[in-house]
């Protein structure tokens, strides 16, 4: 009897022992997976976040990252840092980081810390000239063709918005890389025809357009504007066509089909045809230090029929 006890007792040591060994290993894989995670923040800094080659506000500028950029901290310097905002003052340390998105190339450097957020941020979308960056706040639209250009050279630009997106009564913000006199943004639209059947439509876009006047947009402070929003009125207007050129344009690029649900009509904008917005442009006028103006202009795409 006693040496049975004996038995159990050290298969209960034995097994603690086990036991006891690989609850260590995998705490010790617990501690080896948290200090290896990713700590990935986000740039929450309004006109951007300038990332250095060296912890200090003297150094060497790399880039200045915009509003929402993903970084990866891979460093805390432990050197703290105050930050006058306004009125306020953000307490931080600078951080070493890399960036996440592709259009830094996965550069390194240091930013201060007080402007950044744990909480992801949805990225402006953005244009960069040479001179200054046009910002549209919460609108997913992508540029067509050269996107992956840091910067810009060409006066027009052409991007096409998400469906179900809009720029309508959007914040515009002009960020200037050098000093200006003036910064002017103006608005106009463009409509079209487009052919609509339960759920398809064939859009007449490369056919006649109606284009509004260019208007100012309202400054709400120094380099932020308000888009205008366009009425079910200006919407609809449109140029005086002749009915049967605009049935020959529906069958050239829509076929058969298409033509089949407009040809007995007598007016266009009835039945089946439908006009509505089909670009936005913005164009902007910067006025730099020497009268010198500079002029560029983005059209967006807006798919219709939806």
């Amino acid at each position: 009897m006693g040496k049975t006890m004996l038995l159990k007792r050290n298969f209960i040591k034995n097994f603690i022992k086990k036991m006891t060994k690989y609850i260590y290993i995998v705490v010790l894989l617990m501690v080896f997976n948290i200090t290896n995670a990713q700590e990935i923040r986000y740039v929450n800094a309004s006109n951007g976040l300038f990332l250095r080659d060296n912890p200090s506000q003297n150094s060497k500028r790399i880039d200045k990252l915009v509003y929402g950029t993903a970084l990866e901290i891979t460093e805390r310097t432990n050197l703290k840092l105050d930050v006058k905002d306004n009125n306020n003052i953000i307490s931080g340390q600078w951080v070493k980081v890399t960036c996440k998105d592709d259009i830094y190339n996965n550069r390194s450097g240091y930013v201060f810390n007080g402007f950044l957020s744990e909480t992801k941020i949805d990225k402006r979308f953005s244009v960069d000239f040479e001179d200054f960056t046009l910002e549209f706040n919460n609108l997913k639209a992508e540029i067509i063709g050269n996107e992956q250009l840091s910067t810009h050279p060409d006066n027009n630009i052409d991007a096409i918005i998400e469906m179900g997106e809009t720029v309508e009564g959007k914040t515009i913000r002009v960020r200037h890389h050098s000093k200006y006199k003036s910064i002017k943004v103006f608005q106009r639209h463009e409509n079209s025809i487009s052919i609509q059947a339960e759920g398809p439509h064939c859009d007449l876009t490369d056919w006649k357009h109606f284009y509004s006047a260019w208007e100012p947009l309202k400054a709400k402070k120094a380099g932020v504007f308000e888009t205008i929003t366009y009425s079910n009125k200006a919407q609809n207007k449109f140029i005086s066509v002749d009915v049967s050129e605009f049935k020959n344009a529906v069958k050239e690029h829509c076929g058969e089909v298409w033509y089949n649900m407009i040809k007995d009509e007598k007016k266009i904008n009835k039945g089946a045809s439908s006009i509505g917005v089909s670009k936005i442009y913005f164009k902007v006028i910067f006025t730099t230090m020497f009268d010198e103006t500079i002029e560029k202009t983005i059209a967006f795409n807006v798919p219709m029929g939806c």
